[in-house]
């Protein structure tokens, strides 16, 4: 299809922001239990997907290649190698620099249950994140402005969207979207597909928060290795956590640079990857 207009927006929102929204209402209202979590954000990623798959199929009328799990293999691995490996170096950098300190570890009963805990709840979050602002957003807004301009507005969204959690500033917001937005962004045109995306984005969110103890976008929950952050917050991120350092900043920037690099070379930027 040609550039987005006001009926591609529109249908967009009803074939996928309309059952979303529901799910979440309703999930809310007939599973309050906070021990149902996991399966209100299942649902509503089971939701998004079919919604999305609707969009394509009816609106675009075309295979959702994006959502294909052929290949998807080496797209996952790689996606949470290099989340993993990506954060570990950030917590490196932050050790050397006496940012970060390592208290205690824990036991391996302890890292299951951190395991089954984690999993689904990270999983789901970035799952649903990258449907919406890769698969959704950048994408549609690609097609009406350029890839330049569709980059740079998502990744600033995703940014601003989390300017609800503890310890934002609209100044960390603009940040993640430079650090992560990008990214991300960068990691779906690689692909033009949602798997290695959303496997960088799970396996940075693991890493930090289940991993190394370090809030996730000022978020904390259960972790195997406890560990602190110290220091001013340009360094250590503050209470927003890790991501709100400047080292995280600079290397997920040198890694967009990369991947974009790489994208540009494979021909990913050709508007009609997806259409």
């Amino acid at each position: 299809m040609g550039q987005s207009t006001a009926g591609t927006w529109l249908a967009a929102f009803l074939f996928i922001a309309v059952p979303f929204v529901a799910a979440n209402i309703c999930t809310k209202l007939f599973m309050p239990d906070p021990d149902l979590r996991d399966w209100r954000n299942l649902i509503k990623a089971l939701v998004l997907v079919a919604g999305y798959w609707a969009y394509v199929r009816y609106w675009e009328r075309r295979p959702a290649r994006e959502l294909s799990t052929s290949g998807a293999g080496t797209e996952l691995i790689a996606g949470l190698l290099l989340g993993g490996l990506l954060f570990s170096c950030v917590v490196a950098i932050l050790t050397v620099l006496g940012a970060y300190s390592l208290e205690s570890v824990g036991t391996l009963d302890e890292l299951c249950a951190v395991l089954v805990s984690m999993v689904p709840r990270i999983a789901a979050g970035a799952l649903i994140e990258e449907l919406l602002f890769r698969l959704v957003l950048l994408r549609l807004l690609e097609r009406s402005f350029g890839i330049a301009w569709a980059l740079a507005i998502s990744s600033l969204v995703f940014g601003l969207a989390h300017l609800g959690n503890a310890g934002a500033t609209p100044l960390i917001g603009i940040l993640l979207g430079l650090e992560l937005g990008l990214l991300f962004g960068a990691a779906y045109l690689l692909t033009r597909r949602i798997w290695m995306c959303t496997a960088l984005h799970f396996a940075w969110n693991f890493v930090q928060g289940a991993v190394f103890s370090i809030a996730v976008s000022g978020q904390s929950g259960e972790s195997w290795l406890h560990g602190t952050l110290t220091g001013p917050a340009w360094l250590s991120g503050g209470v927003f956590g890790a991501e709100g350092s400047v080292v995280a900043v600079v290397l997920c920037l040198a890694m967009t640079a990369v991947l974009l690099m790489l994208a540009y070379r494979r021909g990913r930027f050709n508007t009609t990857a997806t259409s």
